[in-house]
């Protein structure tokens, strides 16, 4: 009777001992992830004739839901602005394909602040793009 007594007790000691190391061991991870703030901006494009006179192009931009759209045969200077709303980053292209030699200035504005600009040298058939990839911070 001793004996089972002494088992008792040691095991309740045992037994008070190890089952918070279990629970707690057994804890996961929380592994928090990066938190990106969400933003509208502003963006606008802009196309126009440089040294050489080019008339129009087939003009390669990407639209308010970030998909790349060709508009055909518009005429120079081109310009469009649209607000769109901006988590995480997004890449915004410009280009234009033209039929005749000529050199054209290419801009990409994010509110009304120039970010990325291009001056052709030579438009002969050929299809020039200017690409910027805006990303906003972490919180």
């Amino acid at each position: 009777m001793n004996f089972f007594i002494l088992n008792k007790y040691t095991f309740k000691i045992t037994l008070f001992f190890c089952l918070p190391i279990f629970m707690f061991s057994c804890k996961k991870e929380t592994v928090r992830q990066p938190v990106y703030a969400q933003k509208e901006v502003t963006i606008e494009y802009r196309i126009s004739p440089y040294k050489n006179i080019i008339t129009n192009g087939d003009i390669i931009f990407t639209d308010e839901a970030g998909v790349v759209t060709v508009s055909d045969k518009r005429t120079l200077p081109f310009s469009r602005k649209f607000k769109r709303n901006i988590k995480r980053s997004a890449v915004l292209s410009l280009g234009i394909i033209a039929q005749y030699a000529g050199s054209v200035k290419m801009e990409i504005r994010v509110d009304d602040q120039v970010v990325a600009t291009l001056i052709s040298s030579s438009v002969l058939s050929k299809k020039e793009m200017i690409r910027y990839t805006l990303t906003l911070p972490q919180e």
